[in-house]
């Protein structure tokens, strides 16, 4: 087919086509180890990188309900957060429905996965209204990663999958000014190292599977007399129609014995192989295990160790996607008629964990007794309203005289004139 590029105009709009990529389905097969090298050698290699292998293994590898129960944590909390958009101090709702509608949540779950792949190009084609829905609609390309040679000495979209051929060069005009791209050029991803212990682990499944079959049922050890073949016969027939446990038949003369470790050692040792990779993809995606599997040293203080080390991985990731939102993402909304200027995108603040605003208050009150802290940093760390006559209510604060030196007064205080009495005298007035 004849290969075809260019500009189509919609209104004011124009619309990048980028026709006849020759897409096509992953190859699933049996992979071992070696596999994985040797689409790593192909990716490495400086004269011509091919990228093919190591991503049909990618796409094999994200069935992996490990690594679907981890990332998808790491992609949950980006989704799970409102954006909008803030302009002189004002929110813009209109602009905030289309950064939260469903398209855009689909191209900001595509440019999260560049953590996973390495690298990522995305086109937006088109952005409209949709009065039906009332919501705004995004038509966009997640263009196939195979395609794309984001090295330096490339930087291009082939339309073949394995040969590099500049047949675009997304980063010139015009398709770079729709165009979403990001990542590092040389990188492998995270599924890099992940895709060893999936292996492993597939490996481990399929032995305990076998295990299971062949010693999970009783055995039944059938004996004939050396040279009686009806009943050997007989035997057969019957075994072979009595479910699918395993069965042997054998002359009384023979013996058969199975030989192997202590009872149930070999399906807890598969078990073991699980679960050590399975820790180990937790560890590369998430940084931690204890928030996603139940370990036998599950302390309250190491969990909440873990639970840190996950909040970091949350912020990294809530920045990558505002460096992208605020700077390509933001440039094409503006080529498509949307006030971008002057303002910017964020994550709504969520609600208040005040158990742990209340720790943050305790610390800052320590702080403040050895050294002055910025009165703005904590209304910012805290997310509470400045006053407007903030200045005015701090000098009324300094006039308010300070009565914690003062102790508590007696109950009973001593005139200036008198003298405290002996028992005798408080006797003597009791009585009177």
């Amino acid at each position: 087919m004849e290969k075809k590029k260019g500009i189509k105009t919609v209104g004011k709009v124009p619309e990048i086509i980028i026709q006849n990529i020759d897409v096509r389905v992953p190859q699933r097969t049996a992979t071992d180890i070696q596999d994985w090298r040797n689409a790593i050698k192909s990716f490495e290699n400086k004269e011509n990188p091919i990228r093919t292998r190591l991503y049909d293994l990618y796409e094999d590898i994200l069935l992996d309900g490990q690594v679907e129960s981890t990332w998808g944590k790491r992609v949950d909390n980006i989704l799970n957060k409102d954006l909008l958009f803030v302009k002189d101090g004002e929110e813009d709702e209109q602009i905030g429905k289309l950064l939260n509608s469903p398209d855009m949540r689909q191209i900001i779950s595509d440019l999260l996965d560049t953590l996973l792949w390495g690298y990522t190009v995305i086109q937006i084609n088109k952005i409209w209204w949709d009065n039906d829905q009332e919501v705004h609609r995004i038509d966009y390309d997640l263009i196939p990663r195979k395609h794309v040679h984001p090295e330096r000495k490339f930087q291009c979209i082939s339309y073949q999958q394995s040969i590099i051929t500049p047949d675009i060069i997304f980063t010139q005009e015009p398709y770079n000014r729709y165009m979403i791209y990001t990542g590092n050029p040389t990188s492998m991803g995270l599924m890099a190292k992940v895709a060893q212990y999936v292996i492993y682990k597939r490996g481990g499944l399929g032995d305990m599977a076998q295990y299971a079959e062949m010693f999970g049922m009783p055995f039944r050890d059938c004996v004939y007399d050396d040279f009686d073949d009806d009943t050997r016969k007989a035997l057969i027939r019957m075994n072979e129609n009595w479910g699918a446990a395993p069965w042997f038949v054998r002359p009384k003369s023979s013996s058969m014995n199975l030989i192997s470790g202590d009872s149930g050692a070999g399906n807890v040792i598969y078990k073991d192989l699980v679960a050590i990779c399975d820790a180990f993809i937790s560890k590369i995606l998430v940084r931690n295990t204890l928030t996603t599997e139940q370990g036998e040293k599950g302390a309250r203080a190491l969990g909440e160790v873990h639970a840190e080390s996950e909040d970091s991985v949350k912020e990294s990731d809530e920045k990558f996607i505002l460096s992208l939102l605020n700077t390509q993402v933001r440039a094409i909304l503006k080529r498509f008629g949307f006030n971008m200027q002057g303002g910017e995108i964020w994550f709504r603040s969520p609600g208040k964990d005040w158990n742990a605003l209340k720790t943050k208050w305790e610390v800052i009150s320590g702080i403040k007794k050895d050294v002055p802290v910025d009165d703005d940093y904590i209304y910012e760390e805290f997310d509470i309203p400045k006053p407007e006559n903030y200045e005015a209510m701090k000098e009324e604060m300094k006039a308010v005289p300070d009565f914690s030196a003062f102790e508590t007064p007696l109950k009973n205080p001593l005139k200036s004139d008198e003298k405290p009495k002996n028992f005798l005298g408080k006797v003597a007035d009791f009585f009177v």
